[in-house]
């Protein structure tokens, strides 16, 4: 990402999954041409672009493990209202922390 980071502004976002298995949302600008995701603590969380799939694991979603980073490919098309993250935990009060490049 260091070559995108050059050339696109960012914006950071700090989501809080304050319930453990509580599905939590964060929205992408229309204008987010790349984006990074990893969770503060050492925990693992669900997540997808779709609603309701993050709570009660339910495909399709992936699994960012404890410690991991989650990016995007460079320069992608966000769609024409915005991109949505939903986010979960099995652990209460895990913070993820976004990094939006537009």
């Amino acid at each position: 990402m260091d070559r995108v980071s050059e050339r696109l502004s960012p914006t950071i976002y700090n989501v809080t999954l304050t319930n453990a298995d509580a599905e939590y949302s964060q929205v992408l600008s229309k204008d987010c041409r790349a984006f990074t995701f990893q969770c503060r603590t050492a925990v693992e969380v669900r997540f997808a672009f779709v609603i309701g799939k993050v709570a009660a694991p339910t495909a399709p979603y992936a699994t960012m493990k404890a410690g991991a980073t989650f990016g995007s490919p460079e320069k992608f098309s966000a769609e024409p209202n915005g991109l949505t993250l939903y986010l979960a935990s099995g652990t209460a009060g895990a913070v993820v922390e976004i990094v939006e490049y537009v």
